[in-house]
């Protein structure tokens, strides 16, 4: 078990308080996700700009196991991540990542430390794979993610559609913990 909270130092000195998120951070998350440039947003499964989606991510799951970690600077959330399985079924050894980090926390160590926090928390859970789901156009995601030694499982051709309702590919890439 990880014990949040923990803090975490960016490559460039700034501090941020890791922990897990709560039912009272339904304004903050709504502010962080508001904040996000809307190229990021296109690429979500759900539109996180409104309210009920995003008071629904803060309500348990029947049948799944989540672990929602949030980045704090200060009061103001910077990063969201998750991992999520279902506990029965045939898939319930697979654990599915996502991560979001605020573009003036991008590139300072904090989206990877972020991972491997998810990947621990995988491990302790006992999932035996991680994948992400990606449309295949997000090209700085994917180079993220093959960083993290994620591997590309397949794609579905025109599998999703964006907020502004056009088809994509989705990518899912996956790691062996």
């Amino acid at each position: 078990m990880i014990r949040y909270p923990r803090a975490f130092r960016c490559r460039d000195g700034r501090v941020v308080t890791v922990r897990p998120l709560e039912r009272s951070d339904l304004e903050p998350l709504l502010e962080f996700f508001a904040s996000l440039p809307e190229e990021d947003r296109l690429h979500l499964r759900v539109d996180v700009t409104q309210r009920e989606i995003v008071r629904r991510r803060l309500s348990p799951l029947p049948h799944w196991n989540v672990l929602r970690l949030i980045a704090l600077n200060g009061e103001r959330i910077v990063a969201e991540a998750s991992v999520a399985h279902r506990t029965y079924g045939f898939e319930a050894h697979v654990g599915e990542a996502r991560l979001l980090v605020a573009e003036s926390f991008r590139h300072c160590g904090l989206g990877s430390y972020l991972s491997r926090q998810l990947l621990a928390h995988g491990i302790t859970e006992n999932l035996e794979k991680v994948e992400v789901h990606l449309m295949d156009d997000q090209l700085p995601v994917i180079r993220f993610f093959e960083r993290l030694g994620f591997e590309r499982d397949g794609v579905l051709k025109d599998f999703v559609k964006d907020i502004r309702d056009r088809h994509h590919n989705l990518l899912i890439m996956s790691l062996r913990t």
